[in-house]
This record gives structure tokens, C-alpha cells and sequence, in this order.
């Protein structure tokens, strides 16, 4: 692998002619530079930054900040005023949902023009053909017209192209913020290991989080000019300082009332009540060892109301039924909870609480009820809940796991923006303060 980096970017700017009238743009033509009709408006100026391989380098700013005008510059699709940009290697660009997609041509058929114009022969792009269709996740949508497509489906086929194809240079404009949770994870994932390959990634977008977890090194625009290029939480910082503290908008979330027992509590009643609110999926992944299992789980919150909506540093109960398939000594059941880009924000069980379950003998069963309070950064959520027995090995907190659901939820953890916030960054940790006169 060459010593060079893939991207080198050296006082790129981009100007552009701004007329007050359109009929001065058709004299400008004609007045071969004697007099000049239109003002200048710098988009970009001064830019410069490297970018390794292997290496994620994220652009930051506000609407208008030039952020896109340099992608373009670097994806070639516009060409820049003055300064260098060159890149070495395959380029691969998701600039805007559905770019480079022909709507009259069926997903199959954009893929393989995509490839094409990704530098890729008709055979390299069949051997990766069905790799893009199973990330993509459209189904018999493949063979019908973009035309007809979601914006979800749009930019699951066309990242996946762009992905798959393994560039040299990955060149990301925004488009993750469109489709669900569980895409969004699927993406930064695959992101991950292309960076693991050596893919060089610039990415560009207004969510710090994404900067931060990606990204070693970031670019700060402000009005088309470099403000700070270097460490992204100081660049990220920055950047907050120059628009104040973000604001979380509340979103209104359907709950489903919890169906009513129609006798006193007991435990069947219970039982029942949580299998009919049980929040598993047939289709989410699960995996273990079987010797204990997760037969239901039930999400509410402090009202006894089923729901997957909570609002910040309340809590969520969440209610699993267990079932011992073998008989099972000191069980253990538990929560794993992931951000939008897959990190793992929080994970901890009854053995972690120190909260010992009683054994269970072969086909008894048991209602574990963890509450867990968010006192975590509004946004949506994905969770898995397990089941697990001492190892026996590695220390009293490891565990064989029995039975594993994952890429549950999503839970929307919700903040009233006409509330101050309790506090900022991912988590709010314990603290105390004091002071004294004197």
C-alpha cells in the first residue's frame, strides 16, 4: 500500500457569479471581461487537508457552511476555482439520495450502470451482485423501476452499491440519516469494516455523534472558510459553540394500552399479560445455547402502559418471562443497549446488580422485571435482551450465553424542548457539587 494519502486537498476554493438580473448573465457572455455584471460569492476557500488510507475524515457546519461543494470537488463532479484536489484510487460518492440512478431503469439494472461508472468490468460487478442485493434488503423490488421505490429503498440500494463495490475512497454526503435505526446500524457497521480493509472515508454530516464515533480527525466550516481542522471532539466542540446547545424536538410515539388482567394479579395472570405484549420478533437475530430461554418480554413504562416511547431519565420496565429448558443454577437475564451507529451505550444484567435469580429446575419458568432508567441523549434506541449462566471462567461477570434476542425496539427516549436539559453528551453520569464563601 503506497505511503501517499489517498486524498490530498490544498487551498481548494470554489466562486460562483451571483446576477441580480438573468439577462446579465447572457451580457456577461458577450462583454468578453471588459466590464463585469455579476458579485463573486466564495462557497469555498482555503480548504486544505490529507486523508489516509484506512483513515474516516468528517466535515462539519452549518446549512451553507460549503460542506457539499467540497465533497463535489473532491467526487469530480464539479471542478474547483482554485487550488488541488487529488485523489488516488476508486472513488465511490453518495452525495444525495439517488444519485446516479436512472428512474426509468429497474434496481438491477442501476446497479450494474452504478458499477460501470465506478470503473468496475460486467463480471466484477455479478460476482458482488449478490452481496448488494441482500444488504440492500428490497426484495422483488429489484427488478421494478427506482421510479417506484421508497426513499428508504433508494438509499439502501444505492449505498450498498457504493459499499460492496470496496473503493479506495468512500465519500458519504448525509444520505444515513435516511431509513430506520436498524439500517442506519447495518450501515455504520459495514462502514467500519471498510475501514478496517483500508477504505479511506470522508464523511460529512450535522450529527456530532456520528463525527465523533467514526472519526479521528475533522474539518470545521464556517461561510466556506476552514475555522479548525484536527481532533473531532475538538472540532466537534467548536462547532457547538458556534450554534449553542442543540435542541431535541419531541416526537409523539402511539402506545398501546397494556391488556388488562381480568382478575386480581397472580403470577398467570402476569404470565399471560406479558406473552400478549411481548415485544419479540420472529425475525429478529437470536442465538445461545438453549439451555435457558426467553419465551417473552414485555416493555412498559411507570404507568403500566405498553410502550417502546420513553421520556428522558424516566424509566422503562422491561418484563421477561424465562423458561429453563435444562435445569439451569444461578441464571442470569439481561439488556445491551446500542446508539443509532451500533456503540454499545450500556449493558448490564441481574448479575451485575448483584441481584441473585433462584435455580430453576427443567421446565420451570421465571418473571425477571428490570427498570431501567434513560437518563440517556434523546434518540432512538435499539436493545437485545438475554439470558445467561456462569462460565465458571474469566471472573464472576462472564457468563455462557443461553438465549440472545437482538435488534429489538427501536426506543425513542423523548425531550420536551421547552424544558432545559439536565445535561449534555451521551450520558449523565453521578455528580455532586459544594462550594464555601470566603
Amino acid at each position: 500500500m503506497s505511503s501517499k494519502p489517498i486524498v490530498e486537498v490544498r487551498d481548494l476554493g470554489r466562486v460562483y457569479h451571483l446576477y441580480d438580473n438573468p439577462r446579465d448573465r447572457l451580457k456577461q457572455a458577450f462583454l468578453w471581461g471588459r466590464r463585469q455584471l455579476y458579485r463573486e460569492f466564495w462557497a469555498v476557500r482555503g480548504v486544505s487537508f490529507d486523508l489516509a488510507a484506512g483513515e474516516a475524515f468528517g466535515i462539519i457546519g452549518r446549512n451553507g457552511s460549503g460542506k457539499s461543494t467540497v465533497l463535489q470537488m473532491v467526487a469530480g463532479t464539479i471542478d474547483p476555482t482554485e487550488g488541488s484536489c487529488e485523489v488516488r484510487g476508486t472513488a465511490a460518492a453518495l452525495l444525495e439520495l439517488g444519485s446516479g440512478f436512472n428512474p426509468e431503469f429497474s434496481g438491477r439494472e442501476n446497479v450494474f450502470l452504478n458499477g460501470a461508472l465506478l470503473g468496475l468490468s460486467r463480471r466484477e460487478i455479478e460476482r458482488q451482485y449478490d452481496e448488494i442485493v441482500d444488504f440492500a434488503e428490497i426484495g422483488d423490488f429489484i427488478d421494478q423501476p427506482v421510479k417506484t421505490y421508497s426513499s428508504g429503498m433508494v438509499v439502501r440500494l444505492a449505498f450498498a452499491v457504493q459499499i460492496c463495490v470496496q473503493p479506495e475512497l468512500l465519500i458519504i454526503d448525509e444520505a444515513l440519516s435516511v431509513g430506520d435505526i436498524f439500517f442506519q446500524q447495518k450501515c455504520f457497521k459495514k462502514i467500519h469494516e471498510a475501514l478496517d480493509r483500508g477504505t479511506a472515508l470522508l464523511f460529512v454530516s450535522h450529527d456530532a455523534a456520528s463525527i465523533r464515533s467514526l472519526c479521528k480527525r475533522a474539518l470545521l466550516l464556517d461561510s466556506g472558510t476552514p475555522v479548525f481542522v484536527g481532533d473531532s471532539e475538538v472540532t466537534v466542540s467548536r462547532y457547538h459553540a458556534t450554534i449553542g446547545a442543540p435542541v431535541v424536538r419531541s416526537v409523539d410515539a402511539p402506545q398501546k394500552p397494556a391488556t388488562p388482567p381480568a382478575q386480581p394479579p397472580t403470577s398467570v395472570a402476569e404470565r399471560d399479560a406479558i406473552v400478549a405484549g411481548s415485544i419479540l420478533r420472529e425475525e429478529s437475530t437470536r442465538h445461545g445455547g438453549g439451555g435457558i430461554v426467553v419465551e417473552a418480554v414485555r416493555v412498559s413504562n411507570d404507568s403500566n402502559i405498553d410502550t417502546l416511547s420513553v421520556d428522558l431519565a424516566k424509566p422503562l420496565d422491561f418484563v421477561i418471562l424465562l423458561r429453563a429448558v435444562d435445569s439451569a443454577p444461578s441464571p442470569s437475564a439481561g439488556i445491551h443497549l446500542y446508539d443509532r451507529m451500533g456503540t454499545l451505550v450500556f449493558a448490564a444484567g441481574t448479575r451485575q446488580l448483584g441481584y441473585e435469580l433462584p435455580n430453576l429446575d427443567t421446565g420451570a419458568e421465571l418473571i425477571v422485571k428490570l427498570r431501567l432508567f434513560f437518563t440517556i441523549q434523546p434518540g432512538q434506541y435499539t436493545f437485545s435482551i438475554g439470558t445467561s449462566e456462569p462460565s465458571g471462567v474469566g471472573g464472576p461477570d462472564v457468563g455462557h450465553i443461553q438465549d440472545l434476542h437482538e435488534d429489538l425496539g427501536p426506543i425513542e427516549v423523548l425531550h420536551d424542548p421547552q424544558q432545559p436539559m439536565p445535561f449534555f453528551g451521551v450520558a449523565r453520569l453521578e455528580m455532586e457539587a459544594s462550594h464555601k464563601s470566603l
